[in-house]
This record gives C-alpha cells, sequence and structure tokens, in this order.
C-alpha cells in the first residue's frame, strides 16, 4: 500500500555540533541576525542526542526515526566486503530506509546533498550528492600548505581531471560535471577569506603549523556544500531537500579549545592567533543560513538541527581519551532544533525533542503515517494545531521504488584508502595499522562495542553483555570495555557475574600499569627525536616501578624545533600515559555500587564517602554517588550529591531526575515536581522522570497531570511494572476506575512473568556449542604446544611449576600425580580433605593472595604450586621461567561440580545458572589462554581431566616429556583414582 502525501516542501539543515552555549551570547551581541529571525518567526529548543555521541550513527539516526542497533551504522569505519582491509562507513551498512526513501516511494523528490553516511549515493527520484562531494585533496603538484592565502591569478572552476571526484559521489551520474563547477578548494581562499576566523592569519607559519591548513580545509567544505545545496535549491525540482554541513563540529574540534574564556593550559599566543574562530563558524553558518533560507521561501517547513552539542565552557576536556573516537568526549549532550513554516507556532520554546523525532515529524508534516518500529515521535509542541498521527507497523514492509542501493553494492577499495586518510587527518578515526588483519579487527572491535553502547542506551542491557564480554576478553587493557560490562551487569541484577568481571578489571589494570612502564621505556628514544621527553622510571619505597614527573620531562627541551611526530607516535604514548592514570577513586566506586546491589549497605557506605570526597569538573562521578544513595534510601545525601553534579552542568537531566528522585523520598513533592519537569524537558523519552513527576503530582492531588504523566512513563516503557501497579492504585482510589485499574494489575503482573521468562530463555545458552568452542580451541592449542622452545639446558631448580585451571579442573588430582611423580609440592596443608576432595586439595594460602602479594614466588622453584587460572596474570614475569600444567575439563561438568561445592558451602554462587556460569567460565577462559600464549617465559601443557581419568598413563608419559624426563611415571598413573570422576557429562544429567 502506498501512502499519498500531501503537497509541503520541506528544508531539513544539519548543522553538526551546534550548541545554544556558543549561540546565545552571539545572539544577545546581535551576532547571529538570520538564526535569530528564523528563532522568532518558529520554534526552538534543546534537542537531546543518543549514546555513543558519533556523527555517522547520529545523522543516520536523524534520517531513519531509529536507534544504531536497528539502522546498521555503527562507526565510522568498517571493513572491506571482502574482509581484507577498512574503508569509511558506507551507506550500503544501512539496513532500514531514509526519510528520503519512503518519500521516493510515495513519489515525492529529495535532493540530499553531505548527509553522513551518504556515499555511494543513492539512485533516488531526485538528486543526492554524497559526503565525499565536497573533501579536498591536493590540486595537481601544488604544495597546499604553503600555497593558501596567497595571492594568485583568477580561477574559474576546476577541471574533472584536475581535482577528480570519486565515482558514485553524484546521483544521476550524468549531473557529475556540471556539480563539479561548485566545489572549492583550499587553494581558492584568498586572504579576506581567512581575516574573519584568524585575524593575525600572517602570523602563522603555514608550514609548521598544521591547524591553519585544517582550517582551510573546512571553509572549504562548507563553501562546497553551501554552493552546491543552493545551485539545486534552485535548478532542481523538490519537495523534500536535507542538507548537512560538518563545518562546526571540525571548526569545534580543532579550535574549541582557543574559544574564550582562556583555559589555563592554553597559551597566551595560541589563544590570541585562533581565540576567534569558533565566532567566526557560526557566524560564517549564519550567513549560509540566511541564503537558504531566503531561496527555500515562506511556504516552505525548514527545520535546522544539529546531532549534538559541543562543550565550550569549563567541560572542555584538556586530554582527549587515546581511544577511536576520543574526540567525542568533547561533545555535549544537547543539541539545537528550530522549526519554522505553515501551521507552526511563533517564538515559543519546545521541551523534548530528540534526534530520533526529526524522520517522524518530516512524515507527519507531509501527513505520512510513522513507522510504529521508529524510536522517535513527531514533535508536535512545534504546532498550532495537533496534527493527525497515524501509525503503520514499518515502512520496511511496505513495497516500492525507494531509491535504495541494490543488496550487491560495492565499493572500489582505492577510493576507500584514499578518503579513510581524510578521516585520519580529521581525528575521527585512530590511523589504521598497516597490518591489514589486525587494521579489520581493531576496526570490529570499535563497530562491536558502539553497538553495544547503543543498546545499552536503549535499554537493552542484556543485549550488550555479550558483545563486551567478546571484545574485552581480546583486548584486557581497554578498561571502557570492562567498566561498561559492569554496568550492565548492575543494570540486569546480575551481581555475581558483575563481581567476577571487576575482580578481573582490577587484575587488568594492574596488569595494564606494568605494561604501560615497559612501553615506555619501548618507546622513549623515538619519541626524543621528536622532542618528546618521556618520563623516567623510578622505585617507590615498596619497591614498585612507577612513572616519575610528567611535566620536567616535558619542558626540558621546550627551545628545540623538532618535526612532528607521527599519528601511531603521538597515539601510542597518549595510550600508554591513560594506563597509568590513577583508579583509585573508579575502583571505590565498584566497590561501592557493588555493596548495594547485594544489599550490603553498611559495607557501601565508607566506600561511597570515599567517592565523594573526588573532586570533579564532570557530573557523571556525582551522579554515580546520589544514585547509590538513592538505592539506601540515604535520601539527602543523595541530593546533596545530585546538587553537586548540576554544579558542574546545569542541564543534566540525571542530576535532575535524582533530584526529584530523592525529593519524592523526603516528601517534598514541590521539589520533586521541579526536577522531574526539568528531566523531561531535557530528556522527553524517560520513562523514570515520567514516573517519577506522576507519583510527585498524584502526591500533591494533581490528578489530571499525574494521570497523564503516569501514561507517557507507561507508553514509553509498556514492560515497565512498577508504573501499572502505581498507576492502578491511582485509577482505583483516586479515579474510582476499578475496571481499569484491575487491567493495569494484570499488565504488571504479565509485564514481571515475560521478563522472568525473558531472562531464562536469555540464559539457555547451548552449552553444546560452548564446548564445541574449547574443542575447538583445544585442537588449535595441541598444535602449537608441540613447539615448546627448548628449555633443556635450564635448570629445573630454577622453573616455577605451575598447576592451574579452572576451579574444579582436576588441578588437586594433577598435584597429586606431580607430587608421586617426584616433584615436591608447595602447600601448607592448612585446608583440609573433605567430601569434595578426599586425597587433598594440595594448597597454599599464599597463593590465593598472588594478587596483592608475589614476593613468594622464588620459593616455589624446583617445586608445584596450585593456582586458579584467573590468578595467572598476576605472576610476576621479570626474570623468571614458568611451567603450566593446565588442566582442562568439559565445562558442563564444572559448573555442575562448582555449584554442587558450592552448594555444600552454603555459598550464594550455586545460584547461577549452569549456562550462565558456562559462559562466564568460557570467556575467562579464552582471557587466560591469550595471556599464556603472549609470555615467552611461561610454557604450558594442556591436560584434558578425561584423558587423566581413562588414559593415566599416556597423561603421565606427555607430562613427564613436558619436565624433560624427569618424573616417574608409573607412581604418576597410580595416583589417578577414576571413582572420583563424579560430574560426568551426561547429556540426560539434570
Amino acid at each position: 500500500m502506498i501512502h499519498t502525501p500531501n503537497d509541503r516542501k520541506v528544508l531539513v539543515i544539519g548543522w553538526d555540533a551546534a550548541d545554544w552555549r556558543v549561540i546565545r551570547p552571539l545572539l544577545e551581541a546581535d551576532k547571529l541576525p538570520n538564526l535569530k529571525k528564523f528563532m522568532d518567526d518558529g520554534v526552538h529548543g534543546n534537542i537531546s542526542t543518543l549514546n555513543p555521541i558519533l556523527s555517522p550513527m547520529l545523522w543516520t539516526s536523524i534520517a531513519t526515526g531509529k536507534r544504531p542497533y536497528k539502522h546498521g551504522i555503527h562507526g565510522f569505519s568498517e571493513p572491506t566486503p571482502d574482509g581484507q582491509g577498512v574503508r569509511p562507513i558506507t551507506n550500503i551498512s544501512r539496513k532500514t530506509k531514509a526519510v528520503w526513501n519512503i518519500l521516493n516511494q510515495c513519489g515525492k523528490k529529495s535532493v540530499v546533498v553531505g548527509w553522513w553516511p551518504s556515499h555511494p549515493a543513492e539512485p533516488l527520484n531526485g538528486v543526492m550528492v554524497s559526503n565525499h562531494y565536497q573533501r579536498a585533496g591536493r590540486l595537481l603538484e601544488v604544495d597546499l600548505d604553503a600555497e593558501i592565502g596567497k595571492p594568485r591569478p583568477e580561477q574559474h572552476g576546476w577541471d574533472p581531471k584536475q581535482w577528480p571526484m570519486q565515482p558514485g559521489t553524484v546521483h544521476p551520474k550524468e549531473m557529475s560535471r556540471n556539480l563539479q563547477e561548485f566545489r572549492f578548494h583550499p587553494m581558492e581562499l584568498e586572504a579576506e577569506h581567512i581575516a574573519p576566523f584568524v585575524p593575525n592569519f600572517a602570523k602563522i607559519d603555514q608550514v609548521k603549523d598544521k591547524r591553519f591548513v585544517g582550517l582551510a580545509k573546512t571553509i572549504s567544505d562548507c563553501v562546497s556544500i553551501h554552493g552546491v545545496s543552493t545551485a539545486l535549491m534552485q535548478l532542481e525540482p523538490w519537495d523534500l531537500m536535507c542538507v548537512y554541513y560538518d563545518g562546526i563540529d571540525h571548526f569545534g574540534h580543532g579550535f574549541m579549545k582557543y574559544h574564550p574564556p582562556r583555559q589555563e593550559w592554553i597559551s597566551e599566543k595560541d589563544f590570541e592567533l585562533y581565540s576567534e574562530v569558533v565566532e567566526g563558524s557560526y557566524r560564517f553558518h549564519d550567513m549560509m543560513l540566511g541564503a537558504s533560507l531566503a531561496l527555500a521561501g515562506e511556504d516552505t517547513t525548514v527545520i535546522l538541527l544539529s546531532d549534538h552539542g559541543f562543550h565550550p565552557d569549563h567541560l572542555r576536556p584538556q586530554h582527549i581519551p587515546a581511544e577511536p573516537a576520543g574526540p567525542a568526549i568533547e561533545h555535549r549532550t544537547y543539541g539545537i532544533f528550530v522549526m519554522k513554516g505553515p501551521g507552526v507556532k511563533k517564538g515559543e520554546v519546545v521541551h523534548g525533542a530528540s534526534v530520533l523525532d526529526l524522520c517522524p515529524t518530516v512524515l507527519s508534516l507531509f501527513d505520512l503515517p510513522i513507522g510504529g518500529d521508529m524510536d522517535g515521535k513527531p514533535v508536535i509542541t512545534a504546532f498550532e494545531e495537533t496534527p493527525d498521527i497515524s501509525v503503520i507497523d514499518s515502512w520496511d514492509d511496505i513495497d516500492g521504488e525507494t531509491g535504495m542501493h541494490p543488496p550487491d553494492m560495492a565499493l572500489d577499495s582505492g577510493e576507500s584508502a584514499e578518503a579513510m586518510k581524510q578521516l585520519v587527518e580529521l581525528g575521527y578515526i585512530e590511523e589504521p595499522s598497516e597490518d591489514q588483519d589486525e587494521a579489520v579487527q581493531s576496526t570490529v572491535q570499535e563497530l562491536r562495542y558502539n553497538l553495544a553502547q547503543s543498546y545499552m542506551d536503549g535499554g537493552l542491557h542484556r543485549e550488550a553483555i555479550p558483545l563486551l564480554e567478546e571484545i574485552w576478553t581480546g583486548a584486557r587493557f581497554e578498561h571502557r570495555f570492562g567498566l561498561n560490562l559492569l554496568a550492565c551487569f548492575s543494570a540486569t541484577g546480575q551481581w555475581a557475574e558483575r563481581e567476577a568481571a571487576a575482580n578481573q578489571l582490577y587484575r587488568n589494570i594492574v596488569d595494564g600499569q606494568q605494561h604501560a612502564l615497559t612501553e615506555i621505556d619501548e618507546i622513549r628514544a623515538e619519541a626524543k627525536e621528536y622532542g618528546i621527553k618521556l618520563p623516567e622510571i623510578q622505585t617507590n619505597e615498596r619497591g614498585q616501578k612507577v612513572l616519575g614527573d610528567w611535566d620536567k620531562g616535558q619542558n626540558e627541551e621546550e627551545e628545540q624545533e623538532h618535526k612532528e611526530p607521527p599519528k601511531k607516535l603521538t597515539f601510542r604514548i597518549r595510550k600508554t600515559m591513560g594506563l597509568l592514570q590513577p583508579y583509585d577513586s573508579v575502583i571505590a566506586w565498584i566497590k561501592a555500587s557493588q555493596a548495594v546491589g547485594v544489599g550490603n549497605a553498611e559495607q557501601a557506605i565508607p566506600f561511597l564517602e570515599t567517592v565523594a570526597q573526588y573532586e570533579s569538573k564532570v557530573p557523571e562521578p556525582h551522579n554515580q554517588v546520589g544514585m547509590a544513595f538513592l538505592q539506601l534510601d540515604r535520601f539527602e545525601d543523595a541530593q546533596a550529591a545530585f546538587h553537586r553534579a548540576l554544579e558542574t552542568d546545569s542541564e543534566n537531566h540525571v542530576a535532575h531526575l535524582g533530584i526529584a528522585s530523592a525529593a519524592l523520598g523526603l516528601k517534598d513533592f514541590e521539589a520533586a515536581i521541579d526536577h522531574g519537569l526539568s528531566a523531561t524537558e531535557l530528556v522527553y523519552f524517560n520513562p523514570r522522570a515520567h514516573f517519577v513527576l506522576a507519583s510527585a503530582l498524584d502526591e500533591s492531588g494533581d490528578q489530571a497531570m499525574a494521570r497523564t504523566a503516569y501514561e507517557v512513563a507507561i507508553k514509553q516503557a509498556p514492560g515497565f511494572a512498577e508504573a501499572h501497579d502505581k498507576f492502578a492504585d491511582f485509577l482505583e482510589a483516586k479515579i474510582g476506575d476499578s475496571s481499569s485499574a484491575e487491567k493495569h494489575r494484570e499488565l504488571a503482573k504479565l509485564s514481571r512473568e515475560s521478563e522472568q521468562a525473558s531472562v531464562s530463555e536469555r540464559e539457555s545458552i547451548d552449552a553444546s556449542k560452548l564446548q564445541e568452542e574449547l574443542n575447538k580451541r583445544r585442537a588449535e592449542r595441541s598444535q602449537s604446544q608441540a613447539n615448546h622452545e627448548d628449555w633443556s639446558d635450564v635448570d629445573p631448580s630454577e622453573v616455577v611449576t605451575i598447576v592451574s585451571g579452572l576451579p574444579r579442573s582436576g588441578t588437586s588430582m594433577m598435584m597429586q600425580m606431580l607430587d608421586r611423580g617426584g616433584l615436591a609440592p608447595f602447600t601448607d596443608g592448612k585446608r583440609e580433605a573433605d567430601s569434595d576432595n578426599p586425597k587433598g586439595y594440595y594448597e597454599h594460602e599464599k597463593a590465593i593472595g598472588l594478587a596483592r602479594d608475589q614476593s613468594w614466588i622464588p620459593e616455589v622453584r624446583g617445586k608445584c604450586v596450585k593456582l586458579i587460572g584467573q590468578l595467572l596474570p598476576a605472576l610476576p614475569l621479570a626474570d623468571q621461567k614458568y611451567r603450566v600444567v593446565f588442566m582442562d575439563r568439559d565445562l558442563r561438568e564444572i559448573s555442575r561440580s562448582q555449584r554442587d561445592m558450592l552448594k555444600r558451602l552454603g555459598r550464594s554462587g550455586g545460584d547461577l545458572s549452569d549456562t550462565r556460569m558456562m559462559s562466564t567460565l568460557n570467556a575467562q577462559l579464552v582471557s587466560v589462554e591469550k595471556w599464556m600464549a603472549s609470555k615467552p617465559n611461561i610454557q604450558v601443557l594442556f591436560v584434558d581431566y578425561g584423558d587423566v581419568v581413562g588414559n593415566p598413563i599416556e597423561v603421565a608419559q606427555s607430562v613427564n616429556a613436558f619436565f624433560g624426563g624427569i618424573l616417574d611415571v608409573d607412581a604418576m598413573a597410580q595416583a589417578v583414582d577414576p571413582s572420583l570422576h563424579r560430574q560426568k557429562n551426561l547429556e540426560d544429567s539434570p
């Protein structure tokens, strides 16, 4: 069924990263006259963004009305179709219709210019100019760095042979040559073009100062987009026109640090040169806006929006995280939304708009239904009369000519490589590794991380967990992966899994710091070539290696001139220094929130008080403390923390919601209503905020508004059982509607049952598949472990032997075999034999505390010690060789054995389902295996528990060979008692 739209014309203008906090002072100074008139003629307000705040994902959500896990665009780059390389993200990865595709199948013409991503251009009934159109490369052999801004003969456009467009940049392709002339190259810039941004640009050494070249390219990109969009606006028929300008974002990343007021870490010289760039960029965009509005005419509905904001104040970060897309830390949660046209209110403020709302709003302007699978809503408060909104299941189910790419569309890898250079230059992605496999793996890792964050942002934490577990296993020093995994376990109430992950994170932090200290020494000489003097490594009073003073090292050679260091080196240095930052407050917070989660308030309080003592210029740590105090019903402490968050950022919706929740607990209903309204105005899709607001309105006696707020909360979160229950009480007690109340109580019951069933279903992981994965790894390991380095000349009395594996994998049995075979065990005998281990545990309490104390390891030379696999990464590696006998056992047997043992001990760990325990154990195994494989001073022999029980002689022979033939094979085999194999893997086992 094809729906019939009306005859409206709609112009959508995107200003990436535009922010009211920059705009308002300029409006007050009458420096943005076109925007001011636009706002007076229509409505304006904040627009909330999504997490992660990455532009390709956000602009695709804007165009589709859907979150990234629905539309398929998850980052800045993607693997090529053959998996052999990396390319900039394309619209080929988008798996749902954009608004222009929907209008295309309804017979409307669209013109789309520069949208990100829109390459290759889609075959619309109209025109599409992709986001590769404006990108400036070098022109012939001219030195761009030295030529910008110098006088030159008048240019009359560029011959396509001089500055070619990539194939697929323009649709229809026959328009390519005509549209070529609107491309503006940086070499065309004159002094009068540069001066409004950098009045003293003549003082800049353009060869040494690459910031100037970046500025010139961004100006030229904006001119190109504006030139082609205004030309098409006049020369081509259109019903919908969408134009995207990325300039404000690029100006921000390059120059917001110099924006007034001067930050203490910015030099006076740099501030003098570049302090006017950001203001100049907004005034430049205001001029372009004026031209576009004039061409659009009064009968056209115009929407101006940004995908996020940009910190211009004290929240500007001094350092950018050393991670792909690290510059996103400069983005702010709220962007701008402005709309005018026939039937739109004038001069009013609208609240609660989201980047997801653009597509539904445009569809409603054309009297078209919105998709039920869209996550956004029309901004109906912008209209003088509320429009009639209809809904269909999904536009993706509607047949018709959409103008989308065919499924087999492919891009040239050479062209993609050139476009990648541009993304690296702009700072959006890390320079790809020369090793293509590493580059592809890194790219996939970031795409999965972004997808996981998108799931979390949409409240689907369970869907994010396996993604985070997978990528964290392969990148244990990426603490951001681990922290997000902890957040998911908290959100889903999986406290046992969270504790295990937290312990892994603590070990990773310690190992990461030691790794970073080694890295600093490795890159010191190369860094010095570029004038970067890294701090020295020192030894503290406890004998630990620590970092010396950073500032002294940096300033020592400040006056010397050095060539610019390569991006990979600077990234590596930043990454290394990032691993050395203090994590005390992070660890304290993790411990506090864990204690809160398991209901141990007494244990949580000291940790919370420790975290509260740390000063923070950003709201997040204060919000975390406030949320924990809320859970403990310490409402006054919670309010204090949330108010500290608001002192750092007055528009933080989490803090407003927190204060509202605490005020509700204190029965201060006026404050709860005030801050609840603020939270919903900042982020409208906020079911918890609407619920808190409804509860406060209910208690204050405002029944009409309370009912509306309850209904909004339930509409936004149909499975919100608590809201259904409270609304049912309200309907029965305040409205007298027992029938409706009963319906909501039933919905609450169904929601809880559904959640329980959903948890069960999600936890029913196919155990055999997990074991197949382990068996596959075993086969791969058996091929590699035959190639051990020859240690025949190594004195056995200097080698530390470790028997390791997961708990209940047969480590005690192997310790007994080695003991009988002639290798003395390192054990204190304190743990007595019991029904779980009738022949003894062969443990030493020092081994249990390895993470905090490694000083005893030399005592084990020439002996063997039992150590669980999870503790292996805590081993001291300097000047020590280790032989590890690692016990393998079917994960199904291990999980059952651990469960039964924990139950006998009366501990709650046994409450985990077998499949969840298996999943957790498997992830731990993968991590430990990768760690051991990367250490040349560790030799590993993997031994299968079932083989030991079934073929003790053969296993004893292989173990003896691993030790160089020094063991008594027969005595080892006789130590094995098959009757102790009680948790056999039987398919019908309960």
